[in-house]
């Protein structure tokens, strides 16, 4: 967790606080439809919002992302949904669950610089949640008898110089640190890139791989067990470079890796087309009993 993190956090802590003592303060005002409305928008951009960040930050940990994105989101959601009552804080509850998931999902899959464009935008959607509140307090034959209504857009602006322009700085730092191997494009073709998978208990170590297309990838299949197991991707779009003992080229279109047992063996590899490829063990009951996983290329 670096400093962009930090601070996209924070800015959700400190804008949670200032949302929930905004709905106390005018719970009496609104129905119980409107504190749905409320917590459902902002558990929903909360979730949003930490799953984009959190599944950047741990592309390849699915799992750890959506879980704390959830977390999050849920605890948004229904802080803001208490001030109105349960029906509120249920609504709260399941639309940050379902935004921290879906956000961690499309962390996992995109680019860091595409993630923070993402990042801003959810943000300010949900700082929007504070300007939601007074409007569906307002009656609707209400009319404007002060000139305070302008600090509600001055307010909004303040917030958005904050988040985009404050916010710019940190993110392009952690766009370097994370995506090394995205923004120097050229540095990475040259080095390539390095995937190392390990088989235990009958389980791959990771069930989600992201990697770069036209990239050389180095494959190493690490078996654990005192079974043999193996690896295969079938696909028109790969692109062998060094090939295992056991695909002696009869197909091209297919990278096939064995391993037997407590051995290691490595071959390297293109894909030439984005898209998301299943790899899988061919042993007999290996796949069916979950040893399968996916490669996502950018």
């Amino acid at each position: 967790m670096g400093d962009y993190q930090f601070f996209v956090l924070s800015s959700l802590g400190l804008l949670t606080f200032i949302v929930v003592i905004s709905a106390a303060i005018l719970k009496k005002k609104l129905g119980i439809m409107h504190g749905m409305i409320i917590s459902m928008f902002y558990g929903m951009n909360v979730g949003l919002t930490a799953g984009v960040l959190l599944g950047v930050t741990y592309q390849g940990d699915l799992f750890l992302s959506t879980i704390l994105s959830m977390a999050i989101g849920v605890l948004a959601g229904s802080l803001c949904g208490v001030c109105f009552g349960t029906l509120s804080v249920v609504e709260g509850f399941m639309a940050g669950l379902m935004g921290g998931m879906m956000g961690a999902m499309v962390g996992e899959m995109i680019r860091v610089d595409q993630s923070i464009n993402l990042i801003q935008i959810f943000l300010l959607l949900s700082v929007s949640t504070l300007f939601i509140i007074p409007i569906l307090k307002t009656a609707k034959d209400s009319k404007v008898s002060t000139k305070k209504w302008m600090l509600k857009p001055l307010t909004l602006a303040a917030f958005t110089v904050l988040i985009v322009i404050g916010g710019d700085s940190i993110a392009e730092r952690f766009e370097d640190q994370k995506s090394g191997q995205t923004k120097p494009a050229e540095s990475h073709q040259r080095k390539g890139q390095t995937v190392v998978l390990e088989t235990a208990n009958m389980k791959y170590s990771k069930s989600l791989v992201v990697v770069e297309k036209d990239i050389p990838i180095t494959l190493t299949l690490k078996n654990m067990d005192d079974i043999e197991h193996d690896i295969e991707i079938r696909s028109t779009a790969i692109k062998l470079i060094s090939e295992s003992l056991h695909n002696h080229g009869e197909n091209k279109n297919m990278l096939h890796l064995h391993a037997t047992p407590e051995s290691t063996e490595t071959l390297s590899f293109t894909i030439t087309e984005s898209g998301v490829y299943e790899f899988y063990c061919t042993i007999p009951g290996h796949k069916e009993l979950g040893m399968v996983g996916q490669f996502i290329v950018s």
